[in-house]
């Protein structure tokens, strides 16, 4: 088994990992964020991962038919309802 050198304040490739899809959804708030993107700019194993995780998540995006107002309305009003329905 190959161990990685992790200096303080960094992050192992498999941390990144676990948290890698979280990170490229903007879905992290905290200084992790800075320590993603480092590791990022620095492993290019990584690096090359994430990359190919951006271009599939744009190829993808442009499939998605885009929404409809009225739709999106009926389910807003549809979520409404069930938080204001009695349990």
């Amino acid at each position: 088994m190959i161990r990685q050198h992790q200096s303080p304040g960094t992050l192992s490739c498999r941390q990144v990992r676990r948290l890698l899809q979280a990170y490229l959804d903007g879905e992290l708030r905290d200084a992790r964020t800075v320590l993603i993107a480092d590791h990022l700019d620095a492993c290019l194993r990584c690096g090359l991962e994430a990359s190919s995780y951006r271009w599939l998540k744009a190829q993808l995006a442009g499939f998605a038919p885009s929404a409809d107002e009225r739709q999106l309305d009926r389910l807003r009003a549809f979520a409404a309802a069930l938080v204001d329905e009695p349990a």
